[in-house]
């Protein structure tokens, strides 16, 4: 680098240091002061205010999370609340279908509330919250028959369903003199001594005969869902299935021949 361009900046830097020296001078003593402990104080704010800028960063973050949780937990209240709201209708409804079944003589009808399901797929039973149910009670839906009271206590029944492999209920079909005898099989229903020769077609509903006088006559049961000859038999190999779907059903319908206000 050239020297005279040395020296010019020698000068430069000079004149400057100089021009800062004599606004300084002309300053009064207090301002003087400050001007010159301004860097040193900056300096010593700076973590001061780091601290701060990092405790609101902190707070805002604390503050969204907190936020957040109120929001979901809001969302989560609202969406259980739409639930219960879902199951009260379905269970308004079912009481009102349960309230349309016709009355039977002898049989007083009163709503019950399903507790609990049998996981044994050979033994389909309930468990129903009713007070002063007795053995061989009907259990029904508003679709159709679903069993039997098994056993009871004050405000509890078991129920035998009729896929339960223990319960054999006689049925017929409206305006036909079929007498037949269906028993569960678990996930199916076998249906006893149909005629090949006069078996009814597939997807014909059975309802109960009355035979034996343990189910009333005329409520519907089963409906047909296979017809296969046996060889070298008479009556065909019948399957069904049940008509009331009481696996969804959270209230059902107790047909007692109790009058109503008895207690047992």
């Amino acid at each position: 680098m050239p020297k005279h361009r040395q020296r010019l900046r020698l000068w430069l830097w000079a004149g400057l240091i100089l021009s800062l020296f004599y606004a300084a001078h002309e300053l009064p003593v207090g301002q003087r002061f400050n001007l010159a402990m301004a860097p040193v104080l900056n300096a010593l704010h700076k973590p001061g205010q780091w601290w701060q800028e990092m405790q609101m960063w902190f707070y805002e973050r604390s503050n969204l999370q907190a936020q957040y949780a109120a929001a979901m937990q809001q969302l989560e209240q609202q969406a259980a609340m739409v639930q219960e709201l879902n199951s009260l209708r379905e269970e308004n409804l079912q009481l009102r279908s349960l309230l349309d079944i016709k009355s039977l003589a002898g049989y007083h009808w009163h709503a019950a509330k399903v507790r609990g399901r049998s996981p044994d797929k050979m033994s389909r039973r309930l468990v129903l919250q009713v007070e002063n149910a007795a053995g061989d009670d009907v259990i029904v839906s508003s679709e159709g028959l679903v069993g039997l009271v098994d056993s009871a206590t004050r405000d509890h029944a078991v129920v035998r369903t009729i896929l339960d492999a223990s319960l054999a209920v006689p049925v017929t079909i409206k305006g036909q003199k079929l007498a037949a005898l269906m028993r569960g099989q678990g996930n199916r229903i076998e249906v006893d001594f149909v005629p090949i020769n006069n078996a009814p077609a597939v997807g014909s509903i059975l309802q109960t005969s009355g035979a034996g006088g343990l189910f009333p006559p005329g409520i519907p049961a089963a409906r047909i869902t296979k017809i296969s000859p046996r060889p070298g038999q008479v009556f065909a190999h019948v399957t069904a299935e049940p008509v009331a779907h009481w696996q969804r059903d959270n209230w059902l319908a107790v047909a007692s021949r109790r009058q109503k206000g008895k207690q047992p």
